[in-house]
């Protein structure tokens, strides 16, 4: 048969229409290939809406602008969760940048950041745009002559950190539990900070190395905590006191995140892990025993303040520390029973010197109270602290034992820890009198005695 070209074409168009009435899809699947395509084109940038922890996605490609005017264009403001307690703010040029030429000011008693890009192109244009479910409130961009700032409000219980990019700054703003926060200077870290606890005044000091009393006039140390009562800035020669006064006694700990050190103040028990009560027997008026120009009150204080402090204030040290007594001053019975249950402790360890009339006895004791034996929280037992501070002092000290003995001493039986009484040595003593009153015997007591309390506390968990 013999078609002509009309009647060809008429055909051809029938077998299509045919296709396509038995294959919908065909057509539709020419089309979405065609879009992937397009997809590709370079310098088109697309919001896929992702809400996945993006809470702002502005990212533009700069339209061409005067380059003997601006050096860069801001063209990337980008607001993301990267965890729990973090979110990070980008704020990216399209050229590099050094961070000398961003100026930054934080003021975190309200707040707001603002960001100054000299010699920057807005590539994002004038706008202002609120965020919500986000420790960020809003960010704001605006152009004053060829410099730009960007203006952002925070909630202000949120600590930021600045990091510099090649291509600008990325700001991360935390979610942390403090007391207080302080900024530290450039020049200063964690590491060079010392802390002081005047924990018997409610107070205690931390001290930096510098002067820095104007730094914090500009940037004034925040409290978040009802108890904190004040906070003073002082500068002695090169260095700088925050000393921070308390209503009640309190326990402290401090972190660095990021240009701030953070200050959590609470309950001793809600700071610190393992808690004792060091108390140094007599003192004042109450010399306790005496020989050959010895006071037994001077000797106690010497080894259980003076050089154990060293031992437990130390950074390596997982027990905190506190002391009936601080200074040769008279503590009542009563008083020093009752300060374990006053700073919540764990354990109470009273040292004492002996004395006897017969300068033959010599040795050390180590007692507990019968009435205080009941077994802790901790699954410690007033005896069984005794029986480990003596084989501990037995092992190490070149000194006789007589054993662990029962007694109803006042600071024993009426305490709420486990408690133990040590008497070191008989300060009357032939052979105890020259060890306990020798300094490198002192150090080594005072050691063994930390040693002791250390090794309780790894056996023995308080569960905090």
């Amino acid at each position: 048969m013999k078609y002509d070209k009309k009647n060809i074409y008429l055909l051809l168009a029938t077998l299509i229409i045919g296709i396509i009435s038995l294959n919908p899809h065909t057509a539709f699947a020419v089309d979405s290939a065609e879009e992937v395509e397009t997809d590709e084109l370079e310098d088109i940038e697309y919001d896929t809406n992702d809400t996945d922890g993006v809470f702002l996605d502005m990212d533009v490609t700069p339209q061409e602008y005067d380059s003997s005017v601006y050096t860069s264009a801001l063209s990337t403001v980008y607001l993301e969760e990267t965890s729990d307690s973090t979110q990070e703010l980008s704020l990216f040029t399209d050229h590099s940048i050094t961070p000398e030429q961003i100026k930054i000011n934080a003021d975190e008693e309200n707040g707001v950041l603002t960001c100054v890009f000299p010699n920057t192109y807005n590539a994002i244009g004038e706008w202002k745009k609120s965020i919500d479910n986000s420790y960020v409130k809003n960010i704001s961009v605006a152009s004053t002559g060829t410099d730009i700032t960007v203006t952002v409000k925070y909630q202000s219980k949120y600590v930021l950190s600045t990091t510099y990019d090649e291509y600008g700054i990325v700001v991360t703003f935390s979610s942390v539990d403090y007391s207080m926060r302080l900024q530290l200077p450039e020049e200063i870290t964690k590491a060079q900070i010392k802390d002081t606890d005047y924990y018997y005044d409610h107070k205690f000091v931390l001290t930096l190395p510098g002067k820095w009393k104007n730094f914090y006039e500009q940037h004034p140390v925040i409290s978040r905590n009802n108890v904190i009562t004040s906070i003073q800035i002082t500068q002695s020669g090169n260095t700088t006191r925050i000393t921070v006064k308390t209503s009640r006694l309190q326990g402290y700990k401090y972190e660095q995140k990021g240009d701030y050190l953070l200050v959590k103040i609470n309950d001793p028990r809600k700071i610190y892990k393992n808690i004792v009560v060091l108390d140094a027997g007599h003192g004042g008026k109450d010399f306790g025993a005496t020989s050959r120009g010895a006071k037994e009150k001077n000797i106690n204080y010497k080894i259980i303040y003076t050089l154990a402090k060293e031992y437990f204030n130390s950074q390596t040290s997982d027990v905190k520390a506190y002391w009936s007594r601080y200074n040769d001053k008279f503590i009542s019975l009563s008083a020093r029973a009752r300060f374990a249950s006053e700073v919540k402790a764990d354990l109470f360890v009273s040292l004492h010197m002996n004395s006897a009339p017969n300068t033959r006895a010599n040795g050390i004791e180590v007692y507990y109270a019968r009435s205080n034996n009941k077994t802790s929280s901790m699954g410690l037992s007033s005896r069984t602290l005794a029986q480990r501070m003596h084989d501990q002092l037995e092992e190490n000290l070149s000194i006789p034992s007589r054993g662990v003995k029962k007694a109803e001493f006042y600071v024993l039986r009426h305490n709420t820890v486990p408690a133990i009484l040590i008497e070191l040595g008989f300060i009357s003593g032939n052979q105890d009198h020259g060890k306990i009153t020798s300094a490198s015997y002192q150090k080594k007591a005072a050691e063994n005695i930390y040693n002791c309390i250390s090794n309780v506390f790894k056996t023995y968990l308080t569960g905090r």
